[in-house]
C-alpha cells in the first residue's frame, strides 16, 4: 500500500522533497514531490543506505555533475547513480523526480559502468517506460503485494529491468532520420542550458562536443525555423526574466544577472530585452517588488482636517 504524508522539518527528506510517495513496505519507488530547486544537492546512494538510485524527473530538467562529468536529464528522461563518489545535482523547474532505489546485493556491472559514465535514457526507451508502468502500478495499489514472496518477487522485477535498462548497447536510438535529428537536437539544447551562463558559448564549440558539423548544427535549428545564435539568445533573454522576479535575487545588480546568463555587453543585453518583451529590465524588476510590497494603504486624514 502506498503512504502519503508531508514532511515536517526533522524528517529526512530525499532532494529535499516536502513530500513523499512510497510503499509500505518500503520495496524501492519513490515519488519526491516539490523537491528542492536551483541549489545543489548532494546525492550519495551509500547514504541512502542503497547500492544505487534510478532518478526520473517528471518535468524541467535536472543537472547532474560527477568526477568531472555534467549530464542534463530533461522531462521524463532517467539517469542511474551507483558506486563511485556522491553526485551533485541541480533541479530546474521539476515538480516530481521518480525514483528507485535498489539495495546493494542487486548492483550490477551494467549499472555500475552506465553510472560511471553518467549515462541518460530517453523517456521512449521500451525498458523504462515498462519500468516506470510497472512502478506506477505498484504505487497505486493495482498490482497485489501481499506477502514476502510477492515483495520479493517485485524488487528482483525491478532490478532486472534496470540491469536490461543499462545493459543496452544503445538506449534505443529513434529509427527514423527525422526521430534522430529532432533527439540529437534536443540533446544539444540541453547542453546549451547547461553552459548557457559560458558568454564563450558558440555553435562551433557545441558541434564538436556532439561530433557534427557546425553546419549540420545549424541546419537542426533551421528546421525548427530558428538559428543556433537566436535560440541561445531567446535562452539567456527567458533566464535574466525569471531571476529578475525572484526574490532569492533582489540584491544582485541588472548587470549581474546579465552576466550571469551569460551576456557580456550590457548594452546588447539591455536592448534585446525590450525588443523581446516590450519593457526594460529595470521596470521589470520594479514592477515585481511593487507586487511582492503589496498594496499601499492610502493615509487617513488627522482628526479636524477636510
Amino acid at each position: 500500500m502506498a503512504a502519503h504524508r508531508r514532511l515536517g522539518p526533522s524528517d529526512p527528506a530525499l532532494l529535499g522533497a516536502r513530500a513523499q510517495l512510497r510503499l509500505e513496505p518500503d520495496i524501492g519507488p519513490v515519488s519526491c514531490f516539490s523537491p528542492f530547486q536551483d541549489r545543489e544537492l548532494v546525492l550519495d546512494a551509500a547514504e541512502l543506505g542503497a547500492g544505487g538510485v534510478l532518478l526520473r524527473p517528471s518535468n524541467g530538467r535536472m543537472e547532474v555533475e560527477r568526477d568531472g562529468q555534467r549530464m542534463v536529464v530533461s522531462a521524463r528522461e532517467a539517469i542511474f547513480l551507483a558506486g563511485g563518489g556522491p553526485a551533485s545535482l541541480w533541479l530546474r523547474h521539476v515538480d516530481r523526480v521518480d525514483c528507485l532505489i535498489l539495495a546493494s546485493d542487486r548492483i550490477t556491472a551494467n549499472m555500475l559502468e552506465s553510472s560511471a559514465s553518467l549515462r541518460v535514457f530517453p523517456q521512449n526507451n521500451d525498458t523504462l517506460v515498462l519500468l516506470g508502468n510497472y512502478g506506477a502500478a505498484l504505487m497505486r495499489g493495482l498490482l497485489p503485494m501481499s506477502g514476502p514472496v510477492l515483495l520479493q518477487h517485485a524488487c528482483a522485477y525491478m532490478g532486472d529491468l534496470v540491469d536490461i535498462l543499462c545493459g543496452e548497447a544503445e538506449a534505443q536510438a529513434p529509427h527514423t532520420v527525422q526521430d534522430r535529428a529532432a533527439a540529437r537536437l534536443n540533446a544539444i539544447k540541453s547542453d546549451i542550458e547547461a553552459h548557457l551562463d559560458d558568454q564563450a558559448l558558440n555553435a562551433s564549440q557545441i558541434a564538436l562536443r556532439h561530433g557534427i558539423s557546425t553546419r549540420y548544427l545549424q541546419k537542426l535549428f533551421e528546421g525548427e525555423g530558428e538559428t543556433f545564435s537566436e535560440f541561445v539568445l531567446q535562452r539567456r533573454l527567458d533566464r535574466a526574466m525569471r531571476r529578475l522576479q525572484s526574490p532569492d535575487e533582489g540584491k544582485r545588480s541588472i548587470s549581474e544577472i546579465a552576466f550571469d546568463v551569460g551576456f557580456g555587453d550590457l548594452s546588447y543585453f539591455n536592448r534585446t530585452f525590450r525588443r523581446r518583451f516590450d519593457t526594460s529590465p529595470r521596470l521589470v524588476r520594479a514592477k515585481h517588488r511593487a507586487v511582492l510590497a503589496g498594496p499601499v494603504m492610502p493615509e487617513l486624514p488627522e482628526a479636524g482636517s477636510v
